[in-house]
């Protein structure tokens, strides 16, 4: 491959076609995004700029789970040696420290370096200052699922904002730019290209927000209309991409179904479920809950449509009460009526959910792995020694590889789409040969919407949107 100059590209493994695309756009920019869809090789891609853009000093910022893949793909892809990748979230204050005594500036014939760090740790003590990187020499910073950082107030999100400042050459890797709405691009092209969308995040907003300035709001922007909450969206698709790459993979994945599988709570559930609704709080024998905000009241109907209620003593102490056991029984009978040789993957919000899906496996004697923040028995699962995987979606909704199984189920749903989508991502991806069905469990009730019903929906209005910008967009 040419570009340019005439000087071929060298790849120590041969690319698809779709990546030899995306290579081609994102060359000669030393700002550019890379959109694409999972398991379509963006990894690879990045690997290889870097190594044909002669990079030396790589900082690569990424989730916890992601972080783990990029140092064995160095590897397969490059012949960057083992003891040039850094990963600096698992290094102690004294250690990176001791990392501006051993790298001094970069001397003629001296090959890459490449430093992984994580979200989490990127802007905490001692090592959250430019400064470290501009010592260590980084000329390239790599943001992978960058759309963690959509928050323009996050402190990752403003620290990395000062960091793109003062490096040369800034990318962003994700499949999902656009996670929730349309406004998650600006603090991720704030790092990017400033030039792009500005600094002032409120001058932004009001750009491609409908917003009614005879209203005021104490947190937010007050919005003039509901069912058109956004304005002027071809300008920001074409600011959006006057810098981006959208690869669609060329590798034909089976088709997918989804399925809406309805369940009804049971009457005192449902009961105990609109008083919490209509009053903001649950008053009980054996303690109380209260509702504090908005995004407290959507987790607290859906802990009780799962089944249990975190209940407040008037001791300060807080107990999680088990108050029924229908979805699980759902989830046994369902699970009873599947082919006992296929593996299933469960996603689900909460703690507690998992449990009850690692009671359902134990009930059916058929095996029980688990992806969370506490657990991660994956490679069981994936070897075959068990049939059900249940999966937290803050855990597991990036970056491994469930393709053993075509059956997945929604036990719980998030309201993030974000998330959903990565989730769905993980089963369907390069590697599997069935068609995928995604089953989602949704509580319903005699009258009125519950919460999941209204994710649903959620889901269904934001993706409107994100499409409008994403899928009407032709790359340059």
């Amino acid at each position: 491959m040419n570009l340019g100059s005439g000087s071929k590209l060298i790849f120590k493994t041969k690319p698809w076609a779709h990546q030899l695309k995306a290579l081609e756009y994102m060359y000669p920019r030393d700002a550019a995004a890379l959109y694409t869809k999972p398991g379509s090789g963006k990894t690879k891609i990045m690997i290889d700029l870097v190594v044909n853009r002669g990079f030396k000093r790589v900082l690569v910022v990424a989730p916890k789970k992601p972080c783990d893949v990029w140092k064995p793909q160095v590897q397969i892809h490059s012949n960057i040696p083992p003891d040039h990748v850094y990963e600096l979230h698992n290094m102690t204050g004294k250690e990176k420290a001791a990392l501006l005594k051993t790298f001094k500036p970069v001397k003629p014939g001296e090959g890459c370096t490449i430093f992984i760090c994580n979200y989490d740790s990127i802007w905490q003590k001692p090592v959250d200052k430019v400064w470290f990187y501009k010592k260590l020499g980084i000329d390239c910073v790599i943001c992978d699922e960058s759309h963690r950082i959509k928050s323009p107030s996050s402190k990752c999100s403003c620290f990395l904002a000062r960091l793109g400042k003062v490096v040369p050459h800034r990318y962003l890797l994700t499949g999902t730019p656009l996670a929730e709405n349309p406004l998650d691009v600006y603090a991720q092209y704030r790092f990017l290209d400033r030039s792009i969308y500005g600094t002032n995040y409120a001058a932004f907003c009001d750009k491609y927000l409908n917003i009614d300035l005879n209203l005021s709001a104490r947190v937010g922007f007050p919005i003039k209309d509901k069912k058109q909450p956004y304005k002027n969206l071809d300008d920001l698709r074409e600011k959006m991409f006057s810098c981006a790459f959208y690869m669609k993979s060329t590798i034909e994945l089976p088709k997918t179904t989804r399925m809406v599988i309805k369940i009804p709570m049971p009457a005192g559930l449902e009961y105990l479920y609109k008083e919490l609704d209509k009053e903001g709080a649950l008053e009980m024998d054996e303690g109380y809950m209260t509702v504090n905000n908005a995004l407290s009241m959507v987790i607290r109907k859906q802990q009780v449509t799962s089944g249990y209620l975190p209940l407040e003593h008037d001791d300060g102490t807080t107990e999680l009460k088990r108050i029924s056991t229908y979805r699980r029984t759902y989830l046994y009978q369902f699970l009873k009526g599947l082919p006992e040789s296929e593996p299933v993957v469960i996603f689900a919000k909460f703690s507690k959910d998992l449990y009850a899906i690692r009671k359902v496996a134990e009930r059916l004697s058929c095996g029980y792995s688990e992806v969370s923040g506490k657990e991660d028995s994956l490679k069981s699962w994936k070897s075959g020694k068990t049939r059900i995987l249940g999966v937290q979606y803050t855990a597991g909704s990036e970056s491994i590889d469930l393709t053993r199984a075509h059956l997945c189920i929604f036990y719980t749903l998030d309201h993030s789409l974000g998330k959903y989508d990565q989730a769905r991502a993980r089963v369907h991806r390069p590697g599997q040969e069935k068609p995928c069905i995604y089953y989602h469990f949704v509580a319903t009730m005699s009258s009125g919407k519950t919460v999941d019903q209204e994710i649903l929906q959620c889901w269904k209005d934001k993706k409107n949107y994100i499409d409008f910008v994403m899928e009407n967009f032709q790359n340059s």
